[in-house]
């Protein structure tokens, strides 16, 4: 027997093992990696969810259902190495104008673009699913689902709106660029190639503002203006003609020469339809649309089926006036006119009192005994931001001088426009843009010119606008005018400008009195300055 004290020594064999190796050591390590493995799968899952949502099918590739990630990541990219080579081949605007121009490629681009955010969406959700680990949490279970539910919000709702605008964009290039030209042929030639102005060296374009409104009686074009642009070089001139021009020449097939057989308007018979009884001698430019319209009403068939007769007219008339050949036409109904550059954030304009030096009402009539009443507000003169309604009637006013200072006036507000729109600042005001497009514009520009015009547009951005006046400085008498010589101011102002010549050194050392040189000369300054050129006329 052993002693007492030796009973209770303790034998290597029993000692005891260390608290980590305790009986519950092997459950905690467990537990311990089933966290990191929860942990790992979620972040997994979450970031293939991410994936999956900036690139549709890439997240799904790492899944079981990897051949239908791969093959939505395919289409992806075949779509996106198509739409990235149309882009450096043709430039970002030209590319979409190819889709915007043609409405039936937009009517499918609604349905590819709907059906593609399904599959995107799906794609999405399918890869959180499979991507989820069995074994995770119910606290990270829902925060994927939330996750995976805002993705799926997120790509829906680009789709919805890429879809929405495809079909605004659809109506209004439908409703505003479908019509056909007035007559076969009859248009601007655009070609394909490089510069779809290759074959024509210049286009005229009349643009139309029209005062039909509630309270008016028929439609009155109260701004007439030709834009005449060099496609070359993009210089263009704005020719402005005088709404109260009298005897303006008609087309040579006019039905309205059958009233007016001297082939000028309101000449022999002076009493036009659009007056009121008793009153005669009104006969203006401005009323041709109205006077072609009720001819119509009481003629039927004059005009053929199709042709809208206050267009045509006006149209046919302004070119026999400026002698150009018109190829399109541009109508905006004012109301639209101020809708649209509120649209496009307001107009910087330098604003000028009127012609006589006193102040520019906002509305207002003339009296017989020449007072200016029913102003509804006066300008204050300066560089100054002006939104809409203010643009507009700035164009517009005119009882405190006359039409001749009103021409200038709207060139200006005309200028503005073309010099400070910003295309890539107008997207975000994209679908209202389109409905005053088609609510208040018309035009006979067709779809398929779209990228061309959108060219010639930059063009005219960067070159020089310069302007033609046809006022009584210019020899032009409204109640009489001598249109063979508003044909001469007008071929003078689309000219090309001469190149400066380089002086020589003889010529230009002031005092020489020897060699075949002279001494500098100051220009003389004419008389009577012309209206392109006083300063009224600068914007």
């Amino acid at each position: 027997m052993q002693p007492d004290g030796a009973a209770h020594e303790p034998r290597p064999q029993d000692a005891p093992e260390p608290a980590a190796a305790g009986p519950g050591a092997p459950g905690e390590r467990g537990r311990s990696q089933v966290r990191r493995e929860r942990g790992s799968g979620f972040r997994r899952a979450l970031g293939l969810t991410v994936l999956g949502t900036v690139l549709p099918g890439a997240g799904l590739t790492q899944t079981r259902s990897r051949w239908v990630g791969w093959t939505i990541l395919g289409i992806t990219l075949a779509a996106s190495a198509g739409a990235a080579y149309a882009v450096l081949t043709q430039g970002v605007t030209s590319a979409a104008l190819t889709v915007v121009a043609r409405p039936e490629l937009l009517r499918g681009a609604v349905v590819v673009i709907a059906l593609w955010g399904l599959v995107w969406c799906a794609s999405i959700v399918l890869t959180a699913v499979q991507a989820r680990p069995g074994t995770l949490d119910r606290g990270r279970t829902g925060l994927l689902a939330s996750f995976t539910t805002l993705m799926v919000l997120v790509v829906g709702g680009g789709a919805f709106t890429a879809a929405d605008y495809a079909l605004i964009t659809q109506d209004t290039v439908e409703v505003v660029f479908s019509a056909p030209p007035s007559r076969p042929g009859v248009g601007a030639k655009v070609v394909e190639g490089d510069d779809p102005w290759a074959e024509q060296a210049r286009v005229n374009i009349l643009l139309l503002g029209s005062d039909a409104g509630s309270d008016r009686i028929g439609t009155r074009t109260d701004s007439m203006i030709v834009a005449s642009i060099d496609t070359h070089s993009g210089r263009t001139t704005l020719i402005s003609m005088p709404r109260n021009l009298l005897k303006a020449p008609l087309a040579p097939g006019s039905p309205l020469r059958a009233r007016y057989p001297s082939g000028h308007f309101g000449s022999p018979e002076r009493s036009c339809a659009q007056n009121e009884p008793g009153v005669t001698g009104q006969c203006l430019l401005t009323n041709l649309y109205s006077e072609a319209e009720a001819y119509a009403v009481d003629h039927p068939g004059a005009y053929p089926k199709g042709v809208v007769p206050g267009r045509e007219e006006i149209r046919g008339t302004v070119q026999q006036i400026v002698g150009l050949t018109i190829d399109h036409v541009v109508v905006i109904d004012l109301k639209g006119f101020s809708l649209l550059i509120d649209a496009m954030g307001g107009l910087d304009i330098n604003v000028k009192n009127a012609g006589t030096g006193g102040p520019l009402p906002i509305g207002g009539r003339v009296t017989a005994d020449q007072r200016i009443v029913d102003v509804k507000a006066w300008f204050r003169p300066g560089r100054q931001h002006l939104d809409g309604w203010h643009s507009l009637w700035y164009a517009r006013s005119r009882a405190a001088d006359s039409d001749t200072f009103r021409q200038a006036r709207q060139r200006c507000v005309v200028q503005a426009i073309v010099g400070q729109v910003n295309p890539a600042q107008m997207v975000g005001q994209y679908p209202q843009l389109a409905r005053i497009a088609r609510d208040n514009i018309y035009t006979d520009i067709p779809a398929r010119s779209l990228p061309a015009f959108v060219d010639l547009v930059e063009r005219v951005q960067k070159a020089k606008v310069n302007s033609v006046t046809l006022t009584l400085d210019d020899g032009i008498k409204p109640w009489d005018p001598d249109y063979a010589k508003v044909r001469a101011l007008v071929r003078k102002g689309i000219a090309a400008p001469k190149l400066a010549k380089t002086p020589t050194p003889t010529s230009t050392t002031p005092g020489s009195t020897g060699g075949t040189g002279s001494a500098t000369r100051t220009p003389r300054t004419p008389a009577t300055p012309s209206p392109t050129t006083t300063p009224y006329a600068q914007c």
